[in-house]
């Protein structure tokens, strides 16, 4: 697996993601655990079309895992924010196809002010699970945090998504029912 560098932040410096840093030192090309090679890159304002094809060919079900709606589409707005690189509390990381450019899985970190946490999500398209890329963007997604200086990850998901909950145990994060909705779970790594 390509080990992508990981700077370390002192502790009295402001902390933040970084779009341009995390292109330079948080991008490459990686094998994911099944042997699939793919190009991680943080998501730029170049990528919103192929961030729209992405998510028209993700299942209205996966829809749902990955915003808790009950959306049919990604609408432009959200599009934008999540290539927006301006925000320094939010990234979005992007698992790319190193032939055809075509979006494989998108990763999303947003930190809270204080950046003691953040949120994490992570979508795959149907036909490229069960590849090992779903691993791979999570655990990129949770280095680069911890390297950021977040203290843990969390993440908010329907009891229903099995696959999703599964992968989080295996990756040593603590699943626990969520207090104030009972179909919902909580995901979350401590560093």
């Amino acid at each position: 697996m390509f080990e992508l560098k990981q700077p370390a932040f002192p502790k009295q410096q402001a902390k933040r993601f970084s779009n341009r840093e995390a292109e330079n030192d948080w991008s490459g090309l990686v094998t994911t655990q099944a042997g699939e090679e793919i190009l991680i890159t943080p998501a730029r304002p170049s990528d919103k079309d192929a961030l729209a094809r992405f998510f028209e060919g993700v299942s209205r079900r996966d829809l749902y895992f990955r915003f808790l709606s009950g959306m049919r589409k990604v609408d432009e707005e959200r599009l934008a924010q999540m290539t927006d690189d301006s925000n320094d509390r939010t990234i979005d990381f992007l698992a790319v196809d190193p032939e055809s450019g075509e979006i494989l899985a998108s990763s999303m970190l947003g930190a809270d002010k204080d950046f003691e946490s953040a949120e994490f999500a992570v979508c795959t398209r149907e036909d490229m699970k069960q590849r090992g890329i779903s691993w791979t963007m999570l655990d990129h997604a949770a280095r680069y945090a911890e390297a950021m200086g977040v203290a843990k990850i969390t993440s908010l998901e329907s009891a229903q998504q099995k696959d999703g909950l599964d992968l989080e145990r295996q990756m040593g994060f603590t699943i626990r029912p969520c207090p104030d909705e009972p179909a919902m779970i909580i995901a979350e790594k401590t560093f």
